[in-house]
Protein backbone atom coordinates (compact mmCIF):
# COMPACT_ATOMS: atom_id res chain seq x y z
CA UNK A 1 0.00 0.00 0.00
CA UNK A 2 1.98 2.99 -1.27
CA UNK A 3 1.12 6.68 -1.09
CA UNK A 4 -2.37 7.50 -2.38
CA UNK A 5 -2.27 8.21 -6.10
CA UNK A 6 -3.69 11.27 -7.79
CA UNK A 7 -6.85 9.23 -8.38
CA UNK A 8 -7.24 8.21 -4.77
CA UNK A 9 -6.48 11.10 -2.43
CA UNK A 10 -7.99 10.55 1.01
CA UNK A 11 -8.35 13.00 3.86
CA UNK A 12 -9.63 11.18 6.94
CA UNK A 13 -10.98 13.00 9.97
CA UNK A 14 -11.82 11.19 13.22
CA UNK A 15 -14.48 13.37 14.85
CA UNK A 16 -14.66 12.57 18.59
CA UNK A 17 -17.71 13.31 20.71
CA UNK A 18 -17.23 16.78 22.22
CA UNK A 19 -18.78 20.23 22.22
CA UNK A 20 -18.95 22.07 18.91
CA UNK A 21 -16.77 25.12 18.26
CA UNK A 22 -18.88 27.91 16.74
CA UNK A 23 -16.47 30.84 16.53
CA UNK A 24 -12.79 31.77 16.55
CA UNK A 25 -9.74 31.22 14.38
CA UNK A 26 -8.22 27.78 13.83
CA UNK A 27 -4.58 27.79 14.94
CA UNK A 28 -2.79 24.95 16.76
CA UNK A 29 -3.98 24.70 20.35
CA UNK A 30 -6.66 27.39 20.07
CA UNK A 31 -9.51 24.90 20.53
CA UNK A 32 -9.98 21.76 22.57
CA UNK A 33 -7.78 19.00 21.20
CA UNK A 34 -9.80 16.95 18.69
CA UNK A 35 -12.03 19.84 17.62
CA UNK A 36 -13.07 19.67 13.96
CA UNK A 37 -14.33 22.89 12.40
CA UNK A 38 -15.23 24.29 9.00
CA UNK A 39 -13.39 27.51 8.12
CA UNK A 40 -12.84 29.87 5.23
CA UNK A 41 -9.37 30.08 3.67
CA UNK A 42 -8.33 32.50 6.43
CA UNK A 43 -9.09 29.81 9.04
CA UNK A 44 -12.06 31.72 10.45
CA UNK A 45 -14.67 29.33 11.84
CA UNK A 46 -17.89 29.19 9.81
CA UNK A 47 -21.44 28.35 10.89
CA UNK A 48 -24.42 26.85 9.03
CA UNK A 49 -25.47 30.42 8.25
CA UNK A 50 -22.15 31.84 7.07
CA UNK A 51 -20.80 28.82 5.16
CA UNK A 52 -23.08 29.46 2.18
CA UNK A 53 -21.18 32.69 1.49
CA UNK A 54 -18.04 30.74 0.50
CA UNK A 55 -17.32 28.58 -2.52
CA UNK A 56 -14.07 27.36 -0.98
CA UNK A 57 -13.88 26.03 2.56
CA UNK A 58 -11.42 24.16 4.74
CA UNK A 59 -12.01 21.29 7.14
CA UNK A 60 -9.59 21.78 10.05
CA UNK A 61 -8.80 19.61 13.06
CA UNK A 62 -6.94 20.93 16.10
CA UNK A 63 -4.44 18.24 17.14
CA UNK A 64 -2.97 20.25 20.02
CA UNK A 65 -0.61 23.17 20.49
CA UNK A 66 2.50 21.16 19.59
CA UNK A 67 1.20 19.57 16.40
CA UNK A 68 0.26 21.09 13.04
CA UNK A 69 -3.38 21.36 12.09
CA UNK A 70 -4.90 18.58 10.05
CA UNK A 71 -6.71 20.27 7.19
CA UNK A 72 -8.08 19.89 3.68
CA UNK A 73 -9.30 22.54 1.26
CA UNK A 74 -12.49 21.90 -0.75
CA UNK A 75 -14.08 23.82 -3.61
CA UNK A 76 -17.81 23.50 -4.18
CA UNK A 77 -17.30 23.25 -7.96
CA UNK A 78 -15.24 20.08 -7.44
CA UNK A 79 -17.81 18.22 -5.30
CA UNK A 80 -19.19 15.18 -7.13
CA UNK A 81 -20.64 13.09 -4.27
CA UNK A 82 -21.98 13.49 -0.76
CA UNK A 83 -23.07 10.43 1.18
CA UNK A 84 -23.29 8.89 4.61
CA UNK A 85 -23.71 5.56 6.36
CA UNK A 86 -25.00 4.35 9.71
CA UNK A 87 -22.87 2.42 12.16
CA UNK A 88 -23.43 -1.33 11.95
CA UNK A 89 -21.69 -3.74 14.33
CA UNK A 90 -19.52 -6.53 13.00
CA UNK A 91 -20.54 -10.19 13.33
CA UNK A 92 -18.56 -13.39 13.36
CA UNK A 93 -19.49 -16.37 11.20
CA UNK A 94 -21.69 -18.89 12.98
CA UNK A 95 -22.30 -22.38 11.61
CA UNK A 96 -24.51 -25.12 13.05
CA UNK A 97 -24.30 -28.78 12.09
CA UNK A 98 -27.48 -30.53 13.16
CA UNK A 99 -29.65 -28.70 15.69
CA UNK A 100 -29.40 -24.92 15.24
CA UNK A 101 -31.55 -23.77 18.14
CA UNK A 102 -34.76 -24.05 16.13
CA UNK A 103 -34.65 -27.11 13.90
CA UNK A 104 -32.39 -29.84 12.59
CA UNK A 105 -30.65 -32.81 14.19
CA UNK A 106 -27.63 -35.06 13.64
CA UNK A 107 -28.17 -38.17 11.53
CA UNK A 108 -27.13 -41.19 13.58
CA UNK A 109 -25.31 -44.22 12.17
CA UNK A 110 -23.76 -47.03 14.23
CA UNK A 111 -20.08 -47.91 13.87
CA UNK A 112 -19.41 -45.01 11.48
CA UNK A 113 -16.56 -42.54 11.04
CA UNK A 114 -17.87 -38.96 11.28
CA UNK A 115 -15.79 -36.11 9.89
CA UNK A 116 -16.22 -32.33 9.84
CA UNK A 117 -13.75 -30.45 7.63
CA UNK A 118 -13.41 -26.69 7.98
CA UNK A 119 -11.90 -24.88 5.02
CA UNK A 120 -10.55 -21.45 5.87
CA UNK A 121 -11.36 -18.86 3.21
CA UNK A 122 -8.55 -16.26 3.39
CA UNK A 123 -9.20 -12.69 2.34
CA UNK A 124 -7.54 -12.34 -1.08
CA UNK A 125 -6.68 -8.66 -0.52
CA UNK A 126 -5.22 -9.20 2.94
CA UNK A 127 -3.37 -12.44 2.28
CA UNK A 128 -2.69 -12.43 -1.47
CA UNK A 129 -2.78 -15.86 -3.10
CA UNK A 130 -2.34 -17.84 0.09
CA UNK A 131 -4.01 -21.24 -0.38
CA UNK A 132 -6.92 -22.36 1.75
CA UNK A 133 -6.07 -24.40 4.83
CA UNK A 134 -8.07 -26.94 6.78
CA UNK A 135 -8.92 -28.22 10.25
CA UNK A 136 -10.70 -31.49 10.97
CA UNK A 137 -12.99 -32.89 13.63
CA UNK A 138 -13.36 -36.68 13.61
CA UNK A 139 -15.25 -39.28 15.68
CA UNK A 140 -16.08 -42.98 15.46
CA UNK A 141 -19.64 -43.70 16.66
CA UNK A 142 -20.61 -46.57 18.96
CA UNK A 143 -20.86 -49.93 17.25
CA UNK A 144 -24.44 -50.66 18.35
CA UNK A 145 -25.94 -47.74 20.29
CA UNK A 146 -24.77 -44.51 18.64
CA UNK A 147 -26.51 -41.28 19.68
CA UNK A 148 -26.60 -37.66 18.57
CA UNK A 149 -25.19 -36.71 21.97
CA UNK A 150 -22.02 -38.83 21.65
CA UNK A 151 -21.44 -37.75 18.05
CA UNK A 152 -21.82 -34.05 18.91
CA UNK A 153 -19.53 -34.36 21.94
CA UNK A 154 -16.99 -36.39 19.99
CA UNK A 155 -16.71 -33.92 17.11
CA UNK A 156 -16.57 -30.95 19.49
CA UNK A 157 -13.77 -32.54 21.52
CA UNK A 158 -11.81 -33.33 18.34
CA UNK A 159 -12.12 -29.81 16.88
CA UNK A 160 -11.25 -28.15 20.19
CA UNK A 161 -8.13 -30.31 20.46
CA UNK A 162 -7.12 -29.67 16.85
CA UNK A 163 -7.32 -25.89 17.29
CA UNK A 164 -5.79 -25.88 20.77
CA UNK A 165 -2.11 -26.32 19.72
CA UNK A 166 -2.50 -23.49 17.18
CA UNK A 167 -4.03 -20.68 19.21
CA UNK A 168 -1.91 -18.05 17.47
CA UNK A 169 -2.70 -18.91 13.87
CA UNK A 170 -4.55 -16.29 11.85
CA UNK A 171 -7.85 -18.14 11.90
CA UNK A 172 -9.52 -19.71 14.88
CA UNK A 173 -12.98 -20.81 15.89
CA UNK A 174 -14.60 -21.96 19.09
CA UNK A 175 -16.75 -25.05 19.06
CA UNK A 176 -19.59 -26.14 21.35
CA UNK A 177 -22.41 -28.67 21.48
CA UNK A 178 -26.00 -27.39 21.45
CA UNK A 179 -29.17 -29.19 22.48
CA UNK A 180 -32.92 -28.84 22.53
CA UNK A 181 -33.01 -29.99 26.18
CA UNK A 182 -34.69 -27.59 28.61
CA UNK A 183 -32.51 -25.50 30.91
CA UNK A 184 -32.95 -24.55 34.56
CA UNK A 185 -30.97 -22.46 37.05
CA UNK A 186 -27.67 -24.09 37.99
CA UNK A 187 -27.78 -23.18 41.69
CA UNK A 188 -29.57 -21.18 44.37
CA UNK A 189 -26.98 -18.42 44.88
CA UNK A 190 -23.52 -17.35 43.75
CA UNK A 191 -21.55 -16.89 40.56
CA UNK A 192 -19.71 -19.16 38.17
CA UNK A 193 -16.64 -18.25 36.12
CA UNK A 194 -15.79 -19.97 32.82
CA UNK A 195 -12.14 -19.46 31.85
CA UNK A 196 -10.98 -19.68 28.26
CA UNK A 197 -9.21 -22.96 27.45
CA UNK A 198 -9.94 -24.38 30.91
CA UNK A 199 -12.01 -27.41 31.92
CA UNK A 200 -12.56 -25.92 35.41
CA UNK A 201 -15.59 -23.75 36.17
CA UNK A 202 -14.98 -21.82 39.40
CA UNK A 203 -17.89 -21.35 41.81
CA UNK A 204 -18.04 -18.48 44.29
CA UNK A 205 -19.82 -20.81 46.74
CA UNK A 206 -21.14 -24.37 46.84
CA UNK A 207 -24.66 -22.98 46.42
CA UNK A 208 -23.75 -21.92 42.88
CA UNK A 209 -23.82 -25.55 41.75
CA UNK A 210 -26.15 -27.19 44.27
CA UNK A 211 -28.67 -28.07 41.55
CA UNK A 212 -26.12 -29.92 39.44
CA UNK A 213 -24.92 -33.50 39.24
CA UNK A 214 -22.19 -35.30 37.32
CA UNK A 215 -23.52 -36.02 33.84
CA UNK A 216 -25.53 -32.81 33.59
CA UNK A 217 -24.76 -30.29 30.86
CA UNK A 218 -24.04 -26.71 31.85
CA UNK A 219 -24.62 -23.69 29.63
CA UNK A 220 -23.94 -19.96 29.62
CA UNK A 221 -27.42 -18.48 29.32
CA UNK A 222 -30.80 -20.01 28.56
CA UNK A 223 -31.01 -19.53 24.77
CA UNK A 224 -31.33 -22.69 22.69
CA UNK A 225 -28.30 -21.58 20.65
CA UNK A 226 -26.01 -21.40 23.71
CA UNK A 227 -23.36 -24.09 23.89
CA UNK A 228 -23.51 -26.79 26.58
CA UNK A 229 -20.70 -28.66 28.35
CA UNK A 230 -20.84 -32.03 30.10
CA UNK A 231 -19.95 -32.04 33.81
CA UNK A 232 -17.57 -34.86 34.70
CA UNK A 233 -16.83 -33.92 38.33
CA UNK A 234 -18.06 -31.60 41.10
CA UNK A 235 -15.83 -30.53 44.00
CA UNK A 236 -18.02 -30.90 47.11
CA UNK A 237 -15.89 -28.48 49.17
CA UNK A 238 -15.84 -25.60 46.67
CA UNK A 239 -18.64 -26.24 44.20
CA UNK A 240 -16.15 -26.05 41.32
CA UNK A 241 -16.97 -28.06 38.22
CA UNK A 242 -14.84 -30.06 35.80
CA UNK A 243 -15.98 -30.18 32.17
CA UNK A 244 -15.39 -32.95 29.65
CA UNK A 245 -14.17 -30.45 27.06
CA UNK A 246 -12.29 -27.21 27.72
CA UNK A 247 -14.43 -24.10 27.50
CA UNK A 248 -13.03 -22.17 24.52
CA UNK A 249 -15.04 -18.95 24.47
CA UNK A 250 -13.99 -15.68 26.13
CA UNK A 251 -13.66 -15.79 29.92
CA UNK A 252 -16.97 -14.85 31.50
CA UNK A 253 -18.65 -14.74 34.93
CA UNK A 254 -22.24 -14.29 36.08
CA UNK A 255 -25.01 -14.98 38.54
CA UNK A 256 -26.56 -18.44 38.52
CA UNK A 257 -29.92 -17.73 40.13
CA UNK A 258 -31.01 -15.44 37.29
CA UNK A 259 -30.03 -17.91 34.58
CA UNK A 260 -27.95 -15.24 32.87
CA UNK A 261 -24.68 -17.12 33.18
CA UNK A 262 -25.05 -20.80 33.96
CA UNK A 263 -27.95 -23.16 33.61
CA UNK A 264 -28.12 -26.89 33.27
CA UNK A 265 -29.64 -29.17 30.69
CA UNK A 266 -30.66 -31.73 33.27
CA UNK A 267 -32.54 -33.85 30.74
CA UNK A 268 -29.74 -33.74 28.18
CA UNK A 269 -29.39 -37.50 27.85
CA UNK A 270 -32.97 -37.71 26.62
CA UNK A 271 -32.83 -34.66 24.34
CA UNK A 272 -34.26 -35.30 20.90
CA UNK A 273 -32.01 -32.85 19.07
CA UNK A 274 -28.27 -32.19 19.22
CA UNK A 275 -25.98 -30.04 17.14
CA UNK A 276 -22.48 -28.63 16.79
CA UNK A 277 -21.98 -24.85 16.91
CA UNK A 278 -18.85 -23.37 15.30
CA UNK A 279 -18.19 -19.64 15.74
CA UNK A 280 -15.38 -17.52 14.28
CA UNK A 281 -13.14 -15.75 16.80
CA UNK A 282 -12.47 -12.05 16.35
CA UNK A 283 -8.98 -11.55 14.93
CA UNK A 284 -6.28 -9.49 16.59
CA UNK A 285 -5.69 -6.12 14.95
CA UNK A 286 -2.81 -3.69 15.35
CA UNK A 287 -3.04 -0.85 12.84
CA UNK A 288 0.65 0.09 13.29
CA UNK A 289 1.80 -3.40 12.32
CA UNK A 290 -0.68 -4.43 9.64
CA UNK A 291 -3.65 -3.00 7.77
CA UNK A 292 -5.41 -6.29 7.19
CA UNK A 293 -8.73 -6.18 9.00
CA UNK A 294 -10.53 -9.42 8.31
CA UNK A 295 -13.04 -11.89 9.70
CA UNK A 296 -12.66 -15.63 10.05
CA UNK A 297 -14.62 -17.18 7.18
CA UNK A 298 -14.79 -20.90 6.61
CA UNK A 299 -16.66 -23.51 4.59
CA UNK A 300 -17.93 -26.55 6.53
CA UNK A 301 -17.90 -29.98 4.86
CA UNK A 302 -19.43 -33.13 6.35
CA UNK A 303 -19.02 -36.72 5.19
CA UNK A 304 -21.59 -39.40 4.26
CA UNK A 305 -22.63 -40.60 7.76
CA UNK A 306 -23.96 -37.06 8.32
CA UNK A 307 -26.28 -37.50 5.28
CA UNK A 308 -29.49 -35.56 5.90
CA UNK A 309 -27.93 -33.50 8.70
CA UNK A 310 -28.89 -29.84 8.43
CA UNK A 311 -26.00 -27.36 8.07
CA UNK A 312 -26.88 -23.68 8.54
CA UNK A 313 -24.52 -20.69 8.40
CA UNK A 314 -24.82 -17.04 9.31
CA UNK A 315 -22.11 -15.21 7.37
CA UNK A 316 -19.46 -13.03 8.96
CA UNK A 317 -19.97 -9.28 8.54
CA UNK A 318 -17.14 -6.73 8.69
CA UNK A 319 -19.42 -4.03 10.05
CA UNK A 320 -19.70 -0.36 9.10
CA UNK A 321 -17.89 2.35 11.03
CA UNK A 322 -16.04 -0.11 13.29
CA UNK A 323 -12.72 0.82 14.88
CA UNK A 324 -10.59 -1.28 12.54
CA UNK A 325 -11.96 0.48 9.47
CA UNK A 326 -11.53 3.94 10.98
CA UNK A 327 -7.98 3.20 12.18
CA UNK A 328 -6.97 1.70 8.84
CA UNK A 329 -8.25 4.66 6.80
CA UNK A 330 -6.69 7.13 9.21
CA UNK A 331 -3.29 5.43 9.06
CA UNK A 332 -3.20 5.17 5.26
CA UNK A 333 -4.37 8.77 4.78
CA UNK A 334 -1.14 10.08 6.32
CA UNK A 335 0.84 8.66 3.37
CA UNK A 336 4.28 7.10 3.36
CA UNK A 337 6.12 9.73 5.43
CA UNK A 338 9.51 8.66 4.06
CA UNK A 339 8.81 4.96 3.75
CA UNK A 340 8.79 3.17 0.42
CA UNK A 341 5.53 1.49 1.43
CA UNK A 342 3.33 2.10 4.44
CA UNK A 343 3.35 -1.63 5.25
CA UNK A 344 7.12 -2.03 5.27
CA UNK A 345 9.05 -3.46 8.22
CA UNK A 346 9.69 -2.08 10.75
CA UNK A 347 6.33 -0.28 10.80
CA UNK A 348 5.96 3.44 11.31
CA UNK A 349 4.16 4.05 14.60
CA UNK A 350 1.81 7.02 14.35
CA UNK A 351 -0.48 8.94 16.65
CA UNK A 352 -3.97 7.57 16.25
CA UNK A 353 -7.24 9.34 17.00
CA UNK A 354 -9.43 6.32 16.25
CA UNK A 355 -10.75 4.87 19.52
CA UNK A 356 -10.41 1.07 19.90
CA UNK A 357 -13.77 1.14 21.72
CA UNK A 358 -15.33 3.67 19.35
CA UNK A 359 -18.27 3.26 17.00
CA UNK A 360 -18.62 5.63 14.08
CA UNK A 361 -21.10 6.99 11.59
CA UNK A 362 -19.51 7.83 8.25
CA UNK A 363 -19.86 10.88 5.99
CA UNK A 364 -17.99 11.23 2.69
CA UNK A 365 -17.44 14.22 0.41
CA UNK A 366 -16.14 13.10 -2.99
CA UNK A 367 -14.38 15.59 -5.25
CA UNK A 368 -12.92 15.76 -8.76
CA UNK A 369 -10.47 18.37 -10.01
CA UNK A 370 -9.37 18.34 -13.66
CA UNK A 371 -6.55 20.86 -13.26
CA UNK A 372 -2.92 19.66 -13.33
CA UNK A 373 -1.21 19.46 -9.96
CA UNK A 374 2.07 18.51 -8.34
CA UNK A 375 0.74 14.98 -7.95
CA UNK A 376 0.37 14.56 -11.69
CA UNK A 377 -1.05 16.00 -14.87
CA UNK A 378 -4.70 15.48 -15.69
CA UNK A 379 -7.60 15.03 -13.36
CA UNK A 380 -7.22 14.42 -9.65
CA UNK A 381 -9.93 12.96 -7.46
CA UNK A 382 -10.36 11.98 -3.88
CA UNK A 383 -12.55 12.22 -0.83
CA UNK A 384 -12.81 13.72 2.61
CA UNK A 385 -13.96 10.95 4.95
CA UNK A 386 -15.43 11.76 8.35
CA UNK A 387 -15.74 9.13 11.09
CA UNK A 388 -18.32 10.70 13.40
CA UNK A 389 -18.62 9.46 16.97
CA UNK A 390 -21.92 11.08 17.96
CA UNK A 391 -23.84 12.95 15.23
CA UNK A 392 -27.14 12.24 16.99
CA UNK A 393 -26.60 14.82 19.76
CA UNK A 394 -27.39 18.32 18.46
CA UNK A 395 -24.87 19.84 20.89
CA UNK A 396 -22.04 17.64 19.61
CA UNK A 397 -19.48 18.82 17.06
CA UNK A 398 -20.33 15.94 14.70
CA UNK A 399 -23.93 17.15 14.44
CA UNK A 400 -22.79 20.72 13.81
CA UNK A 401 -20.23 19.60 11.22
CA UNK A 402 -22.91 17.74 9.24
CA UNK A 403 -25.26 20.70 9.51
CA UNK A 404 -22.63 22.99 7.98
CA UNK A 405 -21.73 20.54 5.20
CA UNK A 406 -25.42 19.99 4.39
CA UNK A 407 -25.99 23.73 3.97
CA UNK A 408 -22.83 24.23 1.93
CA UNK A 409 -23.48 21.37 -0.51
CA UNK A 410 -27.21 22.00 -0.84
CA UNK A 411 -26.64 25.67 -1.56
CA UNK A 412 -24.94 24.57 -4.79
CA UNK A 413 -26.81 21.33 -5.41
CA UNK A 414 -30.36 21.71 -3.99
CA UNK A 415 -31.45 18.16 -4.89
CA UNK A 416 -28.64 16.34 -3.11
CA UNK A 417 -29.84 14.45 0.02
CA UNK A 418 -28.88 15.94 3.38
CA UNK A 419 -27.17 13.81 6.02
CA UNK A 420 -28.21 15.57 9.21
CA UNK A 421 -31.59 15.98 10.93
CA UNK A 422 -34.09 13.88 8.97
CA UNK A 423 -31.44 13.01 6.37
CA UNK A 424 -29.38 9.87 5.78
CA UNK A 425 -27.48 9.79 9.09
CA UNK A 426 -30.42 11.36 10.90
CA UNK A 427 -32.48 8.27 10.12
CA UNK A 428 -29.84 6.18 11.91
CA UNK A 429 -30.39 8.26 15.03
CA UNK A 430 -34.18 8.08 14.79
CA UNK A 431 -35.10 4.85 12.97
CA UNK A 432 -38.67 4.73 11.70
Amino acid sequence: MALDSKNNIKSVFIVPSQAAVTSGTAVPGNFTKGSVVVTNVSNEVLTPTTVIDYSTIKIVKDRGANLPLQQVRLNIADIIAYSGACYEPADEQETFIGYNGTSGSITVANDSFYEVKLEHVPNAFAYGKRPANYKYGTFKSDATNATQLEIANGIVASLVQNFKPNRTIDWRVYVEAVTSASKIAAGSAGTLTFTKWSKTVVASATTATDALAVGDYISIGTATTNGVYEITAIDIATGNLTLSVAYNGDTVSGIVSTGTIAVTAAAAAGATRWGIKITGIKQKYDVNRWRQYDKVRFNPFINEPFAGTLVTTTAAFDGVGVYEQAANDEYISWGDEGQVFVDQVPPLFREQDADPNGTYYIAILGWLNKLPSLIGAGENKGSAIFYLEDPCDDSDQAYTLLDILDRWVQNAYPTIPVLNGAGVIGTCCNPG
